[in-house]
């Protein structure tokens, strides 16, 4: 389909007027039923989409779930075509404005005006319930104000079929009124626009919404880790009952809402007669798109010829009437979220009269007026002009109708450089990427992506969009999808990288980084990042910190403590820390055993570089060995041998049977002597006496003549006994060693 001009007719009944507005996928004109002569708007599906099946299904969907919920609460459909290249939705043409701009306007209601204006939401949302549909986007911008003050939901373009309302990945809806379920992917249910119809009702009484975030996702997680705070928490004056009104409209579980719209309203209405609130009628915003395109009286009588006749491709035209679109809905396919279709005005508004403006703060308007009245204070009107005598009636409408033009284009003007030309990015966090980036475009964007970490979101899924989701921009201008990788890891390490290199590595991750302990490292230079804690690779937190060690070059090696040690293991301790034997010397030691070391050259606890040779000095000193028991030629032998120069001597004193055994050497067992100097040494063997005669004396009397020489008698059991010695043993005159025994034979 061509792009449609004023005068030209869809299939011979809906003639073209003014375009209203122009979105991703469609644009949305004012337009006249030739057939019953009245005003209409119609959403006609751009030419690019027109053969897309997808976009098809999603404005049959559109049409089948508005055309079955008739109520004077709900924005009517009156006839859907989607054969050929003609695919448009017509419907009831809203005259004055939304309840978003009515809050712009005058900010916070009172318990009364915000109870009548959610009596008129619950009511249209109740006919959906139902019919067994769920919303999905309940929000002011979709609460709409005609100009004769009846308020009506509309934009059904993401609702769905209760049975078919599980969710997928994506998260679908406007963020500050998603419910839990539709953040966290649980199963959709007519309890999740209660809880979307709370928030609103919520925003009513405080002119805020409950929850707040600077990115999509955190805004969205807030409420399935918060509760809503009271409305009473944000403004005076609101009584209790309204905070518990709210308060069971949005509870997390969906169990503890009210079931659907049908019980929030009577809960409601129970409030409000037990408050005794007064009734009110809802006023038009004065500041609506609508209100700056003045009002531009439309020819419903055909007079303006057409300029073109758009029948469906191959028909003849059809006189007879159009029909209306009612089949039941029935469990509609997983959609991403539909583009917003209030995105550029490209014509003349399709605004029909209205009563005059209301004045005044929105607590004084009609309090007393019935909530589906229209008092009389909204309805006079200033005394018409007095007539034109001197002109004919057919020069009077044609400048009547100048003046309506040019009334019209200066109203325009100021509705085009207002709000009128902006669409809203969509909200496609909880897409993945190809979703997400079809979505923008649909919208009438041009779509950029950025690969951004995110704690919650997994990989290839949406984070949001920059600008925001929600924001008013020019079609055609750039928005960036940001798309999750997850957590950040941990960067790797560069050879040699700096920390300043290194802090700006993780700061991409968005880490920070800070300096710890620093280390040596054979590989690393100095000053250079050595490690990292946690270690790279490892994924974290978003906004972690990770701490770096500096490196201080290869670790120094330490000359150890080997006083003392042979050189065996001197040699073995040196290896050990990095460092290697050099020249090796020898000198006396008077402390230190012969082949151990003195000292060490560095000395210990110096720091070398690896590699680096430590002189060694080693104990010359012999030490004096302990020959104690053994043979006097055994110990003069092995003395002898270690350079000893050995002298002996004996001593009568000393004990000892064997006449040649050791008894002592001199200097003692273990001292050290100089190799170079005096090796003198003196073996001590016990000294010679001869043995006394003691044969034929009593056995008492020759105990006591040998006890009396220093030996011991032995062969007599008792010291008194007074048998006769016959024998003994060494002879008399034998000589024996000090304290050796005599053998005695007695009888």
């Amino acid at each position: 389909m061509s792009q449609l001009a004023v005068g030209d007719v869809l299939e011979r009944r809906y003639r073209i007027d003014h375009p209203i507005a122009r979105g991703g996928m469609s644009t949305v004109y004012r337009c006249v039923d030739l057939r019953l002569s009245r005003e209409v708007a119609a959403k006609v599906m751009d030419a690019r989409f027109v053969d897309d099946p997808v976009f098809r299904d999603r404005f049959r969907r559109e049409a089948q779930a508005m055309a079955q919920l008739k109520h004077p609460n709900l924005v009517d459909v009156y006839d859907f075509s989607s054969e050929d290249d003609d695919v448009y939705l017509v419907m009831e043409l809203i005259t004055g404005g939304t309840l978003r701009e009515l809050l712009a306007e005058r900010g916070p209601m009172p318990p009364h005006a915000a109870t009548a204006v959610m009596r008129f939401v619950l009511t249209g949302l109740s006919v959906a319930h139902a019919k067994g549909m769920v919303h999905r986007d309940i929000k002011p911008d979709n609460v709409l104000i005609n100009g004769d003050h009846s308020v009506k939901l509309g934009d059904f373009g993401l609702v769905r079929g209760i049975s078919a309302a599980a969710t997928n990945n994506e998260i679908i809806g406007t963020v500050a009124y998603l419910s839990p379920e539709q953040v966290d992917g649980s199963e959709i249910s007519p309890a999740s626009d209660v809880y979307s119809a709370g928030i609103v009702m919520f925003e009513l009484l405080t002119g805020t919404t409950p929850f707040s975030g600077g990115a999509d996702y955190a805004h969205a997680m807030a409420r399935l880790e918060e509760d809503m705070p009271l409305a009473s928490s944000r403004i005076d004056g609101i009584p209790p009952l309204f905070d518990e009104l709210v308060a069971t409209a949005t509870r997390r579980d969906p169990e503890d809402r009210f079931t659907d719209a049908g019980e929030f309203l009577a809960a409601l209405d129970d409030v409000a007669e037990e408050l005794r609130l007064p009734s009110y009628t809802v006023p038009i915003p004065r500041n609506s798109a609508a209100h700056r395109a003045t009002e531009v009286p439309t020819d419903t009588t055909g007079v303006i010829g057409a300029t073109g006749v758009i029948p469906r491709g191959g028909d003849v035209a059809d006189q007879g009437p159009t029909e209306v679109v009612d089949d039941a809905t029935g469990v509609l396919p997983a959609a991403g979220q539909e583009p917003l279709e209030q995105t550029r005005v490209v014509g003349a508004a399709p605004v029909a009269p209205e009563p005059a403006p209301v004045q005044g703060p929105l607590e004084e308007i009609g309090a007393d007026a019935p909530a589906t009245q229209v008092s009389d204070e909204h309805t006079e009107r200033g005394d018409a002009p007095p007539p034109v005598s001197n002109r004919s009636p057919g020069r009077l409408i044609v400048g009547l109708l100048m003046v309506a033009v040019l009334v019209a284009a200066v109203g325009l003007g100021g509705w085009w450089f207002g709000s009128g030309r902006y669409g809203e990015i969509p909200q496609v966090f909880g897409a993945d990427r190809a979703a997400a980036v079809a979505q923008v475009e649909e919208a009438g964007f041009v779509s950029a992506t950025r690969i951004v970490y995110h704690d919650e979101v997994p990989a290839d899924q949406t984070v949001g969009t920059e600008p925001p989701g929600g924001t008013g921009l020019l079609p055609g201008e750039q928005v960036v999808v940001l798309v999750s990788q997850g957590q950040p890891t941990v960067p790797e390490i560069p050879g040699g990288v700096s920390v300043e290199d290194y802090r700006a590595l993780a700061g991409e991750r968005t880490l920070s980084v800070e300096t710890g302990e620093s280390v040596y490292s054979s590989d690393v230079p100095v000053g250079a990042v050595a490690d990292a804690s946690p270690a790279p690779g490892t994924p974290v937190p978003m906004n972690s910190t990770v701490t770096v060690a500096i490196s201080q070059g290869p670790q120094p090696a330490t000359v150890p403590e080997v006083e003392g040690q042979g050189l065996a293991e001197a040699r073995r301790m040196l290896d050990e820390a990095g460092l290697n034997v050099g020249e090796v010397t020898e000198e006396f030691d008077d402390r230190i055993f012969g082949g151990n070391v003195v000292s060490v050259d560095p000395g210990p606890g110096t720091n070398l570089e690896r590699g680096d040779r430590v002189d060694l000095v080693l104990s010359t000193a012999v030490r004096v060995p302990d020959l104690a028991g053994t043979s006097l030629d055994d110990a003069v032998d092995a003395l002898e041998d270690e350079g000893f120069d050995v002298d002996t001597t004996r001593d009568r004193d000393a004990a000892g049977v064997d006449f040649d055994a050791v008894v002592g050497i001199s200097p003692d067992p273990g001292t050290l002597l100089d190799p170079e100097e005096d090796m003198e040494v003196t073996v001590t063997v016990p000294g010679r006496i001869p043995a006394p005669n003691v044969v034929g004396l009593s056995v008492a009397d020759a105990r006591e003549v040998l006890e009396d020489a220093g030996l011991r008698i032995s062969g007599a059991s008792r010291r008194d006994d007074p048998d006769t010695v016959q024998s003994q043993n060494p002879a008399a005159g034998e000589d024996v060693s000090q304290r050796a025994r005599i053998r005695v034979e007695h009888e």
